[in-house]
């Protein structure tokens, strides 16, 4: 049997749960707040988002403190919306929880859950458990698809159209993947990588928008794929790229506004040796 979930820990995770969800019912109520009385799901979905972004930017800077305050209003806001979706009668907070609970165990054969309490489970029969990752994500998609009965017509389907663009073409890329559909290898990418921008280029010359919208968006559908072939998640290497241009750039900025305006002076020239300068300086 496995060790219990410790026994303080529980209790104050339970307590300040039930706390947060009594303000955010307080919030709600009739004496609540305005603002917080006319939300509704739909116009909760731009405050998750940006909750969830600013969360995934505290964890990428290392910043737990950060990190703790973003989860909290994450949970905050699931709370509220839960709240909605209670009182309008579609579903309770603990239908979704017991919901998610159930699923979880579904999707993990090989993990004995006997011991937890209020959980109803039987033995589980499937030993994966030195099993490859591959393997256990293999089952996880096997139970979704066969059990749950989430299984598409066409696997792309499965990926929602309401992903933004990189997330999107990371995951097309991985469900094709998965069926066997890849470049045999990281240099065939890189191959691709350099074909697609010949094509930007002599779309270039045209007097065509859409057909260069076109290739370049092929270009960059292929600098995706060919992150994936080096085991790199093309989401984390732009926004490191993001961050690497903003503390460079940053560093230009600041060093124009200490140079003094000359008519004979190259404002480009000026930035070009300050980006330069930023790099020597590991920025």
């Amino acid at each position: 049997m496995i060790e219990s979930t410790d026994s303080k820990d529980l209790d104050s995770a339970s307590e300040a749960f039930r706390l947060l969800y009594r303000i955010a019912d307080r919030l709600r109520s009739p004496e609540g707040c305005p603002w917080d009385k006319v939300q509704t799901p739909s116009s909760m979905r731009p405050k998750l988002i940006e909750e969830t972004f600013e969360a995934v930017d505290a964890i990428t800077r290392g910043d737990s403190a950060d990190a703790k305050e973003e989860l909290g209003d994450i949970l905050f806001d699931l709370l509220l919306v839960l709240g909605m979706y209670r009182d309008s009668g579609d579903f309770t907070p603990a239908d979704a929880i017991q919901d998610v609970a159930e699923k979880m165990v579904r999707r993990h054969p090989h993990v004995d859950f006997s011991g937890i309490e209020g959980l109803e489970v039987s033995a589980q029969g499937e030993d994966l458990k030195n099993s490859s990752v591959e393997q256990v994500f293999s089952r996880w998609n096997d139970i979704k698809n066969n059990v749950e009965g989430r299984k598409k017509d066409f696997v792309l389907d499965q990926v929602p159209d309401g992903f933004p663009p990189l997330l999107k073409a990371c995951k097309y890329l991985k469900k094709a993947a998965s069926q066997g559909f890849k470049w045999p290898s990281a240099d065939y990418a890189a191959d691709k990588v350099r074909e697609e921008l010949l094509e930007v280029k002599e779309a270039a010359r045209e007097d065509d928008k859409d057909h260069l919208e076109d290739e370049l968006g092929d270009l960059l559908f292929s600098a995706v794929c060919l992150s994936m072939e080096y085991g790199i998640c093309a989401d984390a290497a732009l926004e490191r790229a993001c961050r690497k241009f903003r503390r460079r750039y940053s560093y230009v900025e600041s060093g124009m506004k200490n140079k003094s305006n000359s008519e004979n002076s190259n404002p480009l020239e000026e930035m070009e040796a300050l980006w330069k300068e930023a790099k020597k300086k590991g920025l």
